[in-house]
């Protein structure tokens, strides 16, 4: 059964996967998935220069992904634990080389129709080459 999400969840997600759709910030994010890191360190892993790593950094965590803390004179940056970052950290590790893919929702069985007026209307076409 397919669930239609209402506008309002749609807005939000769009809006959290627009976060996500960059490519820089994905480069952060993936340079945090196993440790904390120093804003200098991120600049040396990730090749992005200061003034646009500050920004990315700023949207990450105003987007509730990430957190900062600052250690002496330097600002150190890690995941948060919140459902919004739990979530875009499995996506992103099951994302990385090597990774088993996530477990998709489906039926536990295809060769079984599911139940109801829809089960009939399955076809199969089959092409030669």
């Amino acid at each position: 059964m397919t669930v239609l999400l209402p506008l309002e969840k749609s807005r939000e997600l769009a809006e959290w996967l627009r976060i996500l759709a960059q490519p820089q910030r994905l480069m952060l994010l993936s340079a945090l998935l196993d440790s904390t890191h120093a804003v200098s360190e991120l600049e040396t892993m990730t090749g992005i220069g200061q003034p646009t790593l500050s920004q990315h950094l700023g949207a990450l965590r105003r987007a509730g992904l990430i957190e900062s803390q600052r250690e002496s004179r330097a600002i150190h940056y890690c995941w948060t634990d919140t459902p919004d970052a739990r979530r875009a950290r499995a996506l992103l590790m099951s994302l990385q080389p090597g990774a088993i893919p996530p477990e998709l929702p489906g039926p536990a069985n295809i060769s079984e129709p599911a139940p109801g007026p829809a089960a009939s209307a399955r076809f199969a076409r089959i092409l030669h080459p």
